[in-house]
């Protein structure tokens, strides 16, 4: 058994999540996606180990790292990979900034659907890329494609790649084999590409299965993965690109090279075959925790003119606050409780709010009681 119960001091000065604000002593950040929990032990002692000989040289993934990779997704998604279809990278999101430069053209459209995690818009206008943004439905409290507009915007602005999020980021949706195979449908008809961001895919909840893209789509697509949100490492930067199509693979490992962030630092290597090879029961115990959180979450928010998307995937709330005025700044200075604005992530976000509950539960309770004293 794992104690995600205990109380962890996260208060240095280097730590994003709990940046100090003025004024405010007692914060509860509930905003950044990363946990309040300890990684897998096993991954803290390969940590440890590697620290211990004294050398940081430069490094390269071996074939032990592959093959707990092409393990990990064997066993948790049924999705048979090889170690030539990995291509290591320091960054989701650096992953996608490059499928966007290697995929696409200077003023080319770029297909993103909103809202979303915000690095999404910015990979695609930094890079002097055009956005289509389409809405998703929001269908009592579940969202859902619209895949006859989704093909009409395709077609008018010439959609050359989709940049998907599997499972969805903040809305906690996993998508259905039958959705995946639309998406899939329509892009492949008009020669768009999908990236497929699916670096939540460990974390799905309750009775939901999560399909990665590549087992729809085939060679019209990459799936971007990473261990760092399935086991909390996110400080140490560590990414895969996977797919079967070798000539996009090896036009993203072309511009990695270009730039000079490529492949993996000692730490990540280390941590990510920890990670893969003995932290499955960790994770396992993980979920059952976040989804007692949720559901505390939800019992809190009934009857209250909060309202909480049903999670399916993630340890991320999205909480419809439009029966209040800025709620989340109203949160920040009354309650002392930071979370990330809905307009954060785009078009549809309005009025929304994104709560981190992977934290402890008296954590999890002390800002439920937080947020009634203002409501």
């Amino acid at each position: 058994m794992y104690d995600f119960d205990c109380l962890t001091d996260r208060n240095t000065p280097d730590d994003i999540k709990y940046t100090k604000i003025d004024g405010i002593d007692d914060l509860i950040p509930m905003w950044v996606a990363d946990m309040d929990f300890k990684c897998p032990p096993e991954v803290s002692d390969e940590l440890v180990r590697v620290a211990s000989t004294g050398l940081y040289g430069y490094s390269e993934a071996d074939d032990a790292y592959d093959e707990a990779v092409v393990n990990w997704f064997g066993k948790r998604f049924d999705w048979s990979i090889t170690s030539d279809q990995i291509l290591k990278l320091p960054g989701v999101v650096l992953a996608i900034s490059y499928a966007v430069r290697v995929l696409t053209d200077p003023d080319d459209h770029v297909m993103i659907f909103e809202p979303v995690y915000g690095p999404f818009r910015r990979c695609v206008e930094g890079n002097g890329r055009k956005l289509t943004i389409e809405s998703l439905k929001n269908n009592d409290g579940h969202y859902e494609v619209d895949f006859e507009d989704m093909e009409k915007r395709i077609i008018e602005d010439k959609v050359r790649i989709l940049v998907w999020c599997s499972p969805h980021n903040p809305g906690g949706r996993v998508w259905t084999k039958e959705e995946l195979q639309k998406v899939s449908e329509i892009c492949k008809s008009h020669n768009v590409f999908i990236v497929s961001d699916e670096i939540h895919s460990d974390l799905i909840l309750y009775e939901n299965s999560h399909i990665p893209m590549a087992k729809i789509a085939g060679d019209n697509c990459v799936v971007l993965t990473a261990p760092t949100k399935t086991f909390n490492i996110a400080g140490i930067q560590a990414a895969n690109i996977i797919s079967s199509n070798k000539e996009i693979l090896r036009k993203i490992k072309r511009e990695a090279y270009v730039t000079g962030a490529f492949g993996l630092n000692k730490m990540g290597i280390a941590a990510t075959k920890a990670a893969y090879n003995y932290g499955e029961k960790w994770l396992t115990e993980l979920l059952s925790y976040i989804e007692g959180n949720m559901e505390l979450l939800r019992k809190e928010l009934e009857g209250t003119k909060l309202v909480m998307m049903k999670p399916e995937g993630t340890y991320l709330a999205w909480i419809d606050c439009s029966a209040y005025e800025d709620f989340a700044n109203k949160l920040l200075k009354e309650a002392h409780i930071r979370v990330s604005e809905g307009t954060d992530f785009g078009k549809g976000g309005e009025g929304f709010i994104r709560l981190n509950v992977a934290c402890p539960r008296s954590v999890l309770a002390e800002a439920l009681e937080r947020i009634k004293t203002i409501m």
